[in-house]
């Protein structure tokens, strides 16, 4: 009985210090080009998962532990990521450039930029990252194309491709935004995504202007239908 309690004191006092390691960070968002604070930008935490979006101001707060990786993304913007080496600095000042929303600057992290996406890329890497094969070089290399592991190995980076993408969908269409954007309550959240769901195509071609456009119309739509 004595060990139990000095064992469960013992966890207590761990998971104490454990959490003390964790710090509340603050900063600001601006656009690289006009200083201007920069509002709706998506932050998450990459190892906890948590995030949430800077406020009318570009300010943010969230809680991280040394080694950590914050992300930065904002539609019509390049992927800002911030790795957490020091707890001593408390406040970060954030520039994001204009450019395209690819989806290798997101590490394939989206619906997360996830921890699990990451872990899942580090796992698959010797097959995402193994040679193609396109029509010539199956002439040329006739047995390549002939064999049974390659042929596996070929068609599992497709299926990783396209599940990536259409997490990536998630993670920029999502409840939050559609709802700051649209105010769809989550009665009818559902639904709306389902119906209206935009391809990953569609995505990385429209600005931040044309993608909050499609929310707003697209959200009218849908209201109209519903009456």
């Amino acid at each position: 009985m004595k060990f139990i309690l000095r064992l469960s004191l013992l966890l207590l006092v761990f998971g104490i210090s454990q959490k003390a390691f964790a710090i509340i960070v603050t900063g600001v968002v601006y656009d690289y080009k006009t200083n201007e604070p920069m509002s709706n930008v998506n932050i998450r935490n990459i190892f906890t998962d948590r995030g949430m979006t800077t406020d009318n101001t570009g300010k943010f707060s969230i809680e991280v532990e040394k080694g950590h990786l914050l992300e930065f993304t904002r539609v019509g913007y390049k992927i800002v990521r911030v790795r957490i080496d020091n707890l001593n600095v408390p406040f970060y000042k954030i520039a994001m450039k204009e450019g395209s929303f690819e989806l290798q600057n997101v590490d394939i992290t989206a619906s997360n930029y996830r921890t699990d996406s990451i872990e899942k890329r580090e796992v698959y890497k010797w097959a995402i990252e193994h040679y193609t094969l396109g029509p010539m070089e199956s002439i040329e290399h006739p047995f390549d194309a002939l064999s049974k592991r390659n042929r596996q190995i070929w068609a599992f980076q497709k299926r990783y491709e396209y599940f990536e993408k259409e997490k990536f969908v998630d993670y920029v269409f999502n409840e939050r935004l559609i709802h700051k954007i649209a105010n769809i309550d989550s009665t009818q959240m559902e639904d709306y995504r389902r119906f209206y769901r935009p391809t990953y195509d569609q995505i990385k071609a429209w600005n931040e202007y044309e993608f909050l456009e499609y929310i707003k119309n697209s959200a009218a739509d849908f209201k109209k239908r519903r009456g």
